[in-house]
């Protein structure tokens, strides 16, 4: 009786669905991201040089076959290699492993709805197939591949910012009854379809010039561990951090700020401090409610260790990262900002001691990113 009284208010809306439903129209969404890390150790002949690389690619298409019912399919691929070089360490082997992950999967779905927003009931197949290999005289670790196939039911909802961009929350199971996990937040881009602007010009006050934002994290950790054994004495670990922003809107549509971490490790036998600076400049770009965004920032960072009977080290580190995104500008007070594209480098600085120097950059793209929410001060 439940389920048929859910269903007759599922179809009861399904007359007010707009247009973004409907036959012809389509929905894809994906994200890519490249990391590089290279660490080198000892000098010159001694010199040994470990090196990681991940990336991965992923794809989404559906088309409205007819009015409110979507198929499609969706790719991923992931690569994961990592390098051990010794050339003059015998005593060291070297090593090389390599990780590749692939799924393919096809789903239907159903939506219901009104207006921007929609709910959404699907299912479908996904396969997978994985591989593992690993080279080394040190490695023990067998290769490996794997191979599974696995049927998905999907729930979610939809609310559409404008006729070519939506939110979408979802959650997936592959087991009956239900145990819907795996939730999901990320926008979609929706093609077909006469282009409409639904946005409009909107003179937002959260941008103009003389405001500001501000923001930040904070952590304060203890933790205590002993033996189990008589006589034994607590060893305990304390961690404080926080990392303070603050940024003004120095012209209309253009932000100023500065970010500055700050932490501190400590127990009886020393202490690691660390601090730094992270200037950004952020533009934002139309004067709609829905308008992207590109940040510009640099970074410096140096840690401080100290223990009893060992000389205080210095560690540094400097980098520049580039960003764009989506932002969201609700009500008068709130910014909702995605970041859909990031690119950086990072480059850390050793002591001379320690015969070592490392590096690592990387770029990504998605649209599955993390919100933030700002508020606004005058």
């Amino acid at each position: 009786m439940k389920k048929a009284l859910l269903l007759a208010c599922l179809c009861a809306l399904s007359p007010l669905v707009q247009a973004q439903t409907e036959k012809g129209r389509g929905i894809w969404t994906g994200s890519a991201q490249f990391d590089h890390t290279s660490q080198k150790n000892g000098l010159n002949q001694n010199r040994n040089v470990y090196r990681t690389t991940k990336s991965s690619f992923s794809f989404s298409r559906g088309v409205f076959f007819k009015d409110q019912w979507l198929a499609g399919g969706g790719l991923s691929i992931g690569m994961e290699t990592a390098r051990l070089s010794t050339p003059n360490s015998p005593q060291l082997p070297g090593f090389r492993f390599s990780n590749f992950n692939s799924s393919l999967n096809g789903f239907v779905r159903r939506y219901w709805g009104k207006e921007k927003w929609r709910v959404l009931l699907g299912g479908g197949l996904s396969l997978s197939y994985g591989r593992g290999d690993f080279e080394g005289e040190s490695t023990s670790s067998p290769d490996r591949n794997t191979l599974t196939a696995t049927p998905v039911a999907q729930i979610g909802a939809n609310y559409f910012l404008t006729d070519r961009i939506g939110l979408e929350a979802s959650a997936i199971s592959s087991s009956f009854p239900f145990a819907f996990s795996g939730f999901g937040l990320g926008l979609v881009i929706l093609t077909g379809g006469s282009k409409e602007n639904t946005t409009g010009v909107y003179e937002a006050p959260q941008t103009a010039k003389g405001r500001w934002v501000m923001g930040g994290t904070f952590t304060l950790n203890t933790q205590g561990e002993k033996l189990n054994r008589p006589g034994a004495s607590e060893v305990r670990l304390n961690t404080l951090a926080l990392s303070p922003s603050i940024g003004w809107f120095i012209k209309k549509n253009l932000q100023l700020g500065v970010l500055v971490p700050l932490s501190i490790v400590w127990n009886k036998e020393g202490s690691v401090v660390g601090y730094g600076i992270s200037p950004y400049l952020k533009k934002y770009v139309s004067d709609n409610r829905l308008r992207p965004f590109v940040e510009g920032n640099l970074s410096y960072t140096s840690i401080r260790s100290k223990s009893e009977g060992a000389s205080t080290s210095v560690q540094q580190t400097a980098g520049i990262s580039a960003s764009a995104g989506l932002a969201y500008l609700l009500g008068d007070r709130f910014i909702v900002e995605a970041t859909v594209g990031n690119a950086y480098f990072i480059r850390n600085f050793y002591p001379k001691a320690t015969s070592q120097s490392s590096w690592s950059t990387g770029a990504s793209a998605t649209l599955q990113p993390r919100l933030t929410v700002t508020y606004v001060f005058d």
